[in-house]
């Protein structure tokens, strides 16, 4: 259950239906959002009457009147619909017959030049090398923009432009969630009470703020963009005291 089948689950639930949602994985949203979120996600759409069932996949579907799905836990299920939401495969194809790397995608450096020098790529369907030989694709419309400024500059061969935090939102019943920065890491701070509906993940790093979550509070997306960009330092207690304001600090 990623970010598109959580926010249709949302949407359909609002509309009155039931709603079951059956993943593979251990968690909703696993690839693309820190552990506590992941947590607030899953009871927040329980709460609202959605079956989650996780650890779990569809083994079998028989199309009828109704559609029955047998689940590999071994329940069978009757819907009036059934979406499929698998995510992404990355077409390789001219990649592989021009002999690029791929690996799910087109692989290419910093300045979405690919193994080929007169070669660029960019968006969803490359996937960048780091410097410590990891791989990180990100999935979103600003990246693809920004990933279009990168190549022609690097084309042109003027400086790169500051690649800007990766940034995305997610609407789910009356929640705005905007995910900025490295969503990789196990301990995150909270600023305020998610309970409320309104709360901020920060991601410190040595104390450097390296990404962070807002929870109905998308006003304060934009100096934390600006604090993400410049390695900003913080101490953790008076970042998520609320008797401090986020601007002052």
């Amino acid at each position: 259950a990623g970010t598109i089948g959580l926010e249709l689950a949302a949407s359909a639930t609002q509309r009155r239906c039931k709603v079951t949602v059956i993943e593979l994985a251990a968690t909703v949203m696993g690839r693309n959002a820190p552990p506590p979120v992941q947590r607030y996600l899953l009871q927040r759409h329980q709460q609202a009457g959605v079956r989650i069932l996780l650890n779990n996949a569809i083994e079998h579907v028989v199309d009828g009147e109704k559609v029955e799905l047998t689940l590999q836990s071994g329940e069978t299920l009757q819907a009036d619909v059934v979406i499929y939401g698998i995510g992404i495969s990355a077409n390789e194809q001219l990649a592989r017959e021009a002999n690029l790397d791929t690996a799910n995608g087109i692989v290419i450096d910093e300045a979405c030049r690919t193994c080929d020098p007169a070669i660029f790529a960019g968006g969803d369907v490359a996937i960048t090398r780091l410097d410590n030989g990891a791989l990180h694709r990100c999935e979103s419309w600003e990246n693809a923009n920004n990933q279009a400024q990168i190549a022609a500059a690097a084309m042109l061969g003027l400086p790169l432009p500051l690649l800007p935090p990766p940034w995305f939102w997610s609407d789910q019943y009356s929640d705005n969630l905007q995910f900025i920065g490295d969503m990789r890491g196990d301990d995150w701070l909270c600023r305020g009470n998610p309970e409320t509906q309104k709360a901020i993940w920060f991601n410190l790093q040595n104390g450097v703020l390296i990404g962070a979550v807002t929870l109905n509070q998308g006003r304060e997306i934009r100096p934390i963009r600006k604090w993400i960009q410049s390695g900003k330092t913080f101490d953790a207690k008076l970042l998520i005291d609320e008797n401090i304001a986020l601007k002052s600090l």
